[in-house]
């Protein structure tokens, strides 16, 4: 009895060890200007706020449905809340649509005639799991959660970009086993810290 009760032990500890491993979060940023939040100066006001969200998967790109969800979900969780700006009417998270496909400026004059102040075109491109696999020795393998998106905020009024940048955020390493889901933290998290909410 106190055998299997040991074996079932090791057998937690070890399935705990698989799933997490050693895991560490790494942040790649690549932008365009200075500012890497949208509310970093006190007094800012983006006014009434339009979130576009899009999605750019690769082929191969598996359940984008689900991850779709997940992403609106994450999105609305971060932007609902933020601190500079409001979502209020005529501001909000609009549909899914290949926004980035539309010219700049009619884009800007049509949320003009709404009473839209700033829009934010979301493009998610990742939000997965990836396992790796090191074939030379010693033998390695491990996996991480990965977000990775663009996020570009205009001013409808003068047309000045706010904010221009690609965000790959992962979290893992070396014999980790990663969930999908576990990468909407991840996109949480660098959400999160673009907006400067305190969650």
């Amino acid at each position: 009895m106190m055998f299997k009760h040991f074996a079932l032990t090791v057998l937690i500890i070890t399935t705990n060890l698989i799933i997490t491993g050693c895991a560490a979060t790494t942040v790649n940023i690549y932008q365009v200007g200075e500012e890497k939040t949208l509310c970093d100066k006190k007094g800012k006001n983006l006014g009434y706020v339009a979130i576009l969200p899009e999605v750019a998967w690769r082929e191969d790109q598996k359940e984008p449905d689900k991850r779709k969800q997940m992403a609106l979900e994450e999105i609305e969780r971060s932007f609902n809340q933020i601190p500079c700006g409001t979502l209020s009417a005529p501001g909000g998270i609009r549909e899914y649509a290949n926004w980035s496909n539309k010219p700049e400026s009619k884009l800007l004059q049509n949320f003009s005639q709404e009473g839209v102040d700033t829009v934010i075109l979301i493009r998610i491109e990742e939000l997965s799991p990836r396992l790796y696999i090191t074939f030379s020795l010693p033998f390695l393998w491990g996996g991480t959660s990965e977000a990775d998106f663009r996020i570009r905020a205009l001013s409808v009024k003068s047309g000045a970009v706010l904010t221009d940048m690609r965000v790959k955020r992962f979290r893992g390493g070396p014999f980790n086993i990663r969930p999908a889901e576990w990468a909407r933290k991840e996109l949480s998290a660098a959400l999160n810290d673009i907006v400067k909410n305190s969650e």
